[in-house]
Parts: C-alpha cells; structure tokens; sequence
C-alpha cells in the first residue's frame, strides 16, 4: 500500500502512473479505447488529471496493460480511492485551479509564498483577509462572494496550524506591503503586530525586502512554492493573477520561480531586521 499522501499527490502519482504503464505496455491510446469501450476524451482526461479515476476504471486499465502483480493493483487502488476521497475544501465552490492548489498546499512540506500587493494569506489576521479580499473584489464586506472566499483564507490558516512541524513556511513582503493600509490604520496596526508575532514561531521564517533595494524578481505580483516530503512527488505553484489563477506544473517554469524566490530571500531582512522594520512603519500608523 502507498505512504499515506493527500488527495492531490494522490491524483498526480495515479495520473503519471497510469501514462507510464500504458507506455510501457506499447499500447497506443486508440488501442486503449478500443479495448475499454471509452472515448478517446475520457482517457486523455484521466492521462491529464482533468478527472479522477474510478477504482474500477484504474483496475480495468491494469488489466489490459497486463499489469497483475497484486502490490502494484493494491498501490494503484488505494491512489484512486485517495483521490476520490471527500476533503474539507469540498464544501467550497472554487474553480479547479483554486481547489488543487488548496489540495497541494494541506500537504506540502515547504511553502515559500511571495506578495507584492498584500500580506501573504497564512499569516494575515481575519480583519485584514477581509479587507484585502473587499478590496481585491471590487465589493462590499458582506458579500456571499467575500465571506466564502475569507471563510477559505481562515480555514487554510486552521489547517496550517494543525500539521504543527509537518510543515514549514517562508513568508515573502515586499516592503510597499507594510506601507499599505488596507482597512485603514487600526487594521493595520493589528495586522503588523501579528507579523512581529509571527516572527517567533519556528515553522515561520518572514522575509522583508525593503523599497530601497529595487526591483526584485516576482514583483508583478504573488506567487506560492510548495515543495513535497516524497522525491517522487515534482513542486507546483501557484499563481495569482486578477485575471486567472495558474498552477504551474513545468518543471523549467518553476525552477525559475525557486530561482526568483531564493533571490528574494537573499535580499530581504529577517528575525531582528525584520522586525525593526515593520517597527519602523508601525510608529508611522
């Protein structure tokens, strides 16, 4: 049976799984569809994780792969069952972008997450997350809109919290974020405070690049690095765009992101300096 992972990295391990054996087994993905009865569509979308898999379905595609070695069927079973499991961010409405990179960030190992515009989701206070959301939407505080997607914010943070050492964070802010007053000065003041407070937990490193040292890499906007315990299992990101959100899969494109987000950190201030910079701006609220 597979280590236990969650419902994301469940789904990618079955995904890559399932192209590796039929590449293997030599079979063209016509071949496959002939044999199964099913739409060219409905197998590539198992082959691109656009859908997950029946347990069935997995088990009727090792079959005609010739796959029957019982670990392997078991490994594969218990992937499919995984995937398909019911988690807390069911009960949201989130376009699949948004809902796999939740799936991915309540497992992963290292999260490095950067902001330009506001302070990074895991570390802001419920005043704040309200606010930016507001703000960032265009409406009004009591929005359906707002209130699902603060309740989502909060949540993660609560999850976060829960998985203790199992997870560590690397909270990037640029400088123009804590000159920002969104929702006002008591807000803010609140919100600094929190970061200061943060400082201390061990799980969270905070990093401030501070106006005076340029254009760094990243400054159009945020981005979220999560990295995974397995060797087996490749990093993701996740972007946030006004437009539309990405989870980017390639390893080129993230391996520019880590190359980003290392130059950052190397350029900003931590624990002491850090501190002594938002200070700094919390005497000027």
């Amino acid at each position: 049976m597979p280590d236990q992972v969650g419902q994301a990295i469940a789904r990618e391990r079955l995904r890559s799984r399932l192209v590796e054996l039929r590449r293997l087994s030599g079979l063209s993905p016509d071949a496959v569809t002939a044999r199964t009865h099913w739409s060219l569509s409905k197998l590539n979308r198992i082959e691109t994780g656009t859908v997950t898999v029946q347990p069935l379905d997995a088990q009727a595609l090792l079959q005609i792969y010739g796959i029957d070695d019982p670990g392997e069927v078991a490994t594969i079973t218990e992937l499919a069952v995984t995937a398909r499991r019911r988690q807390w961010w069911s009960g949201f409405q989130l376009e699949p972008e948004v809902r796999d990179f939740v799936a991915y960030e309540s497992t992963a190992a290292r999260i490095t997450a950067y902001q330009a515009l506001h302070i990074p989701d895991l570390v802001q206070t419920e005043a704040y997350a309200r606010m930016a959301l507001t703000a960032a939407a265009g409406k009004k505080p009591d929005d359906p809109g707002v209130q699902s997607a603060l309740e989502l914010v909060l949540r993660r943070q609560v999850e976060f919290d829960k998985r203790g050492g199992s997870v560590q964070l690397t909270a990037v802010l640029d400088g123009a974020v804590l000159e920002r007053r969104i929702g006002g000065g008591a807000v803010m003041r609140v919100q600094l405070d929190r970061l200061i407070q943060v400082i201390a937990d061990q799980r969270v490193r905070l990093v401030v690049v501070p106006l005076k040292h340029g254009m760094m890499p990243g400054a159009g906007g945020g981005f979220e690095l999560l990295e995974f315990p397995g060797a087996e299992d490749p990093d993701v990101v996740f972007v946030e765009s006004p437009l539309r959100n990405l989870l980017v899969r390639d390893k080129d494109a993230i391996a520019g992101y880590h190359d980003a987000a290392d130059a950052l950190i190397d350029s900003g201030l931590t624990r002491d300096a850090a501190i002594k910079e938002i200070r700094r701006v919390l005497a000027d609220l």
